[in-house]
């Protein structure tokens, strides 16, 4: 397996995450600027690329949506996003300690719930940057997701893509949700709570007939029991924010509003 392979699996799983949960309204807006890098910046980032492509011809040099400011309205969280790209964000994640212009990527998930009491997770495939990880249903935030500001749609787009789930299968999302912040604010997540109308065998066979992108190597089924939750935090590979929402669900300890965070320093 490849160092920077290794190095992102690690930064997913091990870092330094703080979970809130959110019942506001929170909503996108995209900017007309582009996250700048010096030349030097460009420099060090398509020679890091071109090693990465090298070692895995699969990856992708995409857009990808960073935080620019977040604004707390009196009952919205509204976040403005620039673009930067791919090769931008998973250089800063193998590179925390370096002084480079910060991507704050964002990404939305969902805590999914089968209809017989199973969470729902996916062990990531071998070719994609975070071998082997266990995590929610999810990914990076795209443009076509926020026509209407709503990341919602981002969190739908995923499960059809992933496990094949379209929109009919879900019966409720809650207004609460999740909202994470990995160290150095370098990435901003939202991880929405579903649950389904399909069984847990239901869905492992939509799984296997019709996911289409290829980056969920496998299902992960956890019964929603005290022990079942525990064997499951015994794993390594599990992301850390999955982690932290499993372990206060343990613990039964509350999360703080995302309204104490102080988001001022993203302008730093």
């Amino acid at each position: 397996m490849e160092v920077y392979k290794i190095v992102s699996a690690r930064y997913v799983c091990g870092n330094n995450t703080k979970v809130f949960v959110c019942n506001d309204k929170i909503s996108f807006c995209l900017s007309e600027t582009e996250i700048s890098l010096s030349e030097t910046e460009r420099n060090i980032i398509c020679k890091y690329w071109k090693e990465a492509v090298d070692k895995n011809p699969n990856l992708f040099d995409g857009v990808v949506l960073s935080v620019k400011s977040v604004e707390k309205l009196s009952h919205e969280i509204k976040i403005e996003l620039e673009k930067t790209h791919y090769s931008h964000m998973t250089y800063v994640m193998n590179h925390m300690n370096e002084n480079i212009v910060k991507c704050r990527a964002v990404a939305v998930g969902g805590n999914i719930v089968t209809v017989d009491g199973y969470y729902v997770l996916g062990k990531m495939s071998n070719h994609t940057s975070f071998p082997d990880v266990i995590q929610y249903i999810g990914g990076g935030l795209s443009e076509e997701d926020i026509f209407d500001g709503d990341p919602v749609h981002a969190f739908l787009r995923e499960c059809k893509e992933e496990i094949g789930l379209i929109d009919e299968d879900i019966v409720s999302i809650d207004n609460k949700k999740y909202f994470y912040i990995r160290d150095n604010q370098s990435t901003i997540g939202i991880c929405y709570i579903a649950k389904i109308g399909l069984t847990k065998t239901t869905l492992l066979q939509r799984f296997e007939k019709t996911a289409t992108d290829g980056e969920i190597e496998s299902l992960v089924f956890v019964n929603e029991t005290h022990e079942a939750i525990s064997d499951l935090l015994t794993q390594h590979s599990l992301v850390d924010y999955a982690k932290v929402i499993f372990e206060k669900q343990l613990l039964d300890t509350s999360f703080c509003d995302i309204r104490e965070y102080d988001f001022e320093s993203l302008r730093v």
